[in-house]
């Protein structure tokens, strides 16, 4: 056997029943959370260590993978250990085992409308189910969108570090200021668009993150897996069902978003699970206004000193000056239209 892991997963894993263990590798991924590949004779599985969410939040993450999956939503169930349980806790540290689930990470450009259609269809199942099978116990956090004063406020600060922060080769500052700029000048011009202080009217438990590296597709494009439910939050069904569209269905340039594709996605939603196109319609313009007022990826270059994100500014950029002249198109799209 082949152990690239240190003692404490490799005595963790000996809770479970899962036969000859012939290698254990360290899974690159995850910010807070470790993983590990481990297979066996009796087949392939992920060993977690969870650090993210852990305690009564990592049962109630269990609780909701069950439910889902007891009504056909694909999600990937834990492994029971040998007395029964789905966790272990050893040394202050919490484990779980789950299958390895094969598949792939798929831009929604390269899917069929088809495809895509499916791919709404099974987040319209999971809101469904969460919506009927575990109620919210509670309102989402009340987040009104800024100010079109404080906004601009934002800009001005930021114009004003990148002005300070001259000397600069990378290219990145001349696009931040870009930016900036664009954004600085539709704000003046647009700022009467801001969304209404409305709350929406379908929330309830939502995946949190829902994007093309938290689902896993099969040969014929099929989701055959969603991952990673850290984020499992209360919010809007309409507002993560927008925001995974714009995250499958982005060009990453000046291109902004394929419509037909989003059209199809949107389609198989709400034969699945339907809030009304006025629930779309403020999800969509609460969606437009964060990404026209947002500036994360500046902020972490000049505040938090982060320049891992900086490549993203050019598509984050190009996407804001294509939806704001593609508004109307962008919305109807959302609404399956």
């Amino acid at each position: 056997m082949t152990v690239t892991a240190p003692r404490l997963p490799d005595a963790a894993l000996a809770h479970w029943d899962l036969g000859q263990v012939f290698q254990m590798q360290r899974v690159q991924t995850g910010l807070m959370n470790r993983s590990w590949r481990v297979d066996t004779s009796s087949g392939s599985y992920l060993l977690k260590l969870f650090r993210d969410v852990t305690g009564a939040e990592l049962q109630f993450q269990f609780h909701v993978l069950q439910t889902l999956g007891a009504s056909g939503v694909p999600v990937v169930l834990p492994v029971l250990s040998r007395d029964g349980r789905a966790i272990i806790l050893l040394e202050g540290e919490e484990f779980g085992v789950f299958p390895w689930v094969g598949g792939r990470h798929r831009s929604g450009l390269s899917m069929t409308r088809e495809a895509c259609r499916d791919l709404g269809s099974v987040i319209g199942r999971l809101h469904r189910t969460l919506h009927a099978a575990i109620p919210a116990d509670r309102p989402p956090k009340a987040e009104n969108p800024p100010t079109t004063e404080a906004a601009l406020q934002k800009v001005d600060r930021l114009l004003e570090l990148v002005a300070a922060g001259r000397g600069d080769k990378t290219g990145f500052e001349a696009t931040a200021e870009q930016t900036l700029r664009l954004k600085r000048g539709l704000l003046v011009r647009l700022g009467d668009r801001r969304p209404p202080d409305l709350a929406p009217q379908y929330t309830g438990y939502t995946h949190g993150d829902l994007h093309p590296h938290n689902v896993l597709h099969g040969p014929d494009d099929r989701v055959s897996a969603i991952l990673d439910w850290d984020r499992l939050t209360i919010s809007s069904y309409a507002r993560e069902m927008a925001r995974a569209a714009v995250f499958y269905f982005t060009y990453g340039d000046e291109r902004g978003l394929d419509c037909d594709r989003i059209r199809a996605f949107a389609g198989g939603y709400r034969s699945a699970f339907d809030v009304g196109e006025p629930e779309i319609g403020l999800a969509t313009h609460q969606l437009w206004w964060d990404r026209l007022t947002d500036n994360w990826v500046i902020e972490w270059h000049y505040v938090r000193h982060n320049s891992a994100c900086d490549h993203l500014l050019p598509g984050q950029t190009g996407l804001v000056k294509w939806w704001t002249i593609h508004y109307s198109q962008v919305e109807q799209s959302l609404m399956g239209r």
